[in-house]
Formats: structure tokens, sequence, C-alpha cells
């Protein structure tokens, strides 16, 4: 699997934004118009977060994956915390 730049996935998407379809772009750039619509989708802006910034899809989904994990983290850390405190007992 090839990998791209964060520059041109960028520079792609904003082509795709002034007007450039994803199968004109595919064909140029040799790329999978999947791949071309996934980085689309990837940087559409979502929301603006506490400070006004946008956020974008990209982004909206590593933070829910960094929250999932944080919670995961700590339900082990209340199971540890009851287990050790039984174990003082």
């Amino acid at each position: 699997m090839k990998k791209y730049t964060p520059e041109f996935k960028s520079s792609i998407v904003t082509l795709y934004n002034q007007g450039r379809s994803a199968n004109s772009l595919a064909n140029e750039y040799h790329l999978a118009v999947q791949t071309v619509t996934g980085w689309v989708k990837k940087a559409e802006v979502i929301g603006i977060d506490d400070q006004g910034q946008p956020v974008t899809r990209a982004q909206f989904n590593a933070l829910q994956k960094e929250n999932n994990r944080l919670k995961e983290e700590n339900d082990i850390l209340k199971v540890a915390a009851v287990l050790l405190g039984e174990h003082r007992k």
C-alpha cells in the first residue's frame, strides 16, 4: 500500500474543494476514486471546538478513539483499586 504525505492529501482535498471532481483527480494523480473521496470526507469540517477552531471528521474520530481508550483504562484502574482494597483487608 502506497503512503501519501499529509501535504499531498491536503492538496488533493483543496483541488476537490475548488471544484475538481473526484474522478478527474483520481485519473490525473493515478489514485482510486475511493481514496480521493475518503480524504475529502476525513477533511470535512463537522464542528467547532471550544476555542472556535474547526474540527474535521478525522480529528473527531481520533478524539473518539482516544476517549474510548481512556474510558477502558479508567475501568481497568477501578477494578484494580477494588482488588487492591480487598487484598489489604
